[in-house]
């Protein structure tokens, strides 16, 4: 029932109840995939680029969809575990990262296992070379850990700073002017 675009799945045109309902479960999957565009889901679910937008908003507003978008969530969530406190969890470690854990006191590169589990997950990359047959690495080349500019900008968004500083009241200035000679 499906069809490759440019190597995109997107659903065939139809008005059968079939193709009907496989249109709103690849924009249902896709929604969620790409992170809640309701237009590129549309255009995944075989809606022309056109009328993508419209037809993406249209979905959204039907019940069946959006109760199937809700539900998908809660599954994805619960399947991985992920909670308020996993994220919470994840911007303190990149925020709290200090690289001096990554070295024993002689100033040589701890092991990967020897590392405490804040440390390992502050880390989005290790490059290492490889010793010919073995499964060992000899030598790290690189070492990459989350920056803390957007773990900081994600915390402050949760605990909605950003929203008490764009809801502050701007100072009105009230001019009253009196002319001489008038009224």
């Amino acid at each position: 029932m499906t069809k490759r675009n440019n190597g995109r799945r997107i659903a065939r045109v139809g008005t059968q109840k079939q193709a009907v309902a496989l249109r709103r479960t690849v924009f249902v999957e896709a929604y969620i995939t790409n992170g809640g565009n309701a237009t590129e889901a549309a255009r995944e679910a075989g809606f022309s680029p056109k009328t993508a937008a419209s037809q993406g908003q249209r979905l959204l507003k039907d019940a069946y969809v959006s109760t199937r978008i809700a539900a998908r969530a809660k599954e994805i969530a619960e399947k991985y575990r992920m909670t308020t406190e996993l994220a919470a969890r994840s911007i303190v470690q990149e925020l709290t990262f200090d690289p001096a854990k990554l070295y024993n006191d002689d100033g040589t590169l701890k092991k990967v296992t020897e590392l405490d589990e804040d440390t390992r997950m502050a880390l989005t990359s290790l490059e290492v070379e490889m010793a010919g047959t073995s499964d060992m690495p000899i030598l790290v080349r690189k070492i990459k850990w989350a920056t803390r500019g957007q773990a900081r900008e994600q915390l402050m968004k949760h605990l909605g700073m950003f929203e008490r500083d764009n809801s502050q009241k701007v100072p009105t200035v009230t001019l009253n002017l009196n002319l001489a000679g008038g009224r």
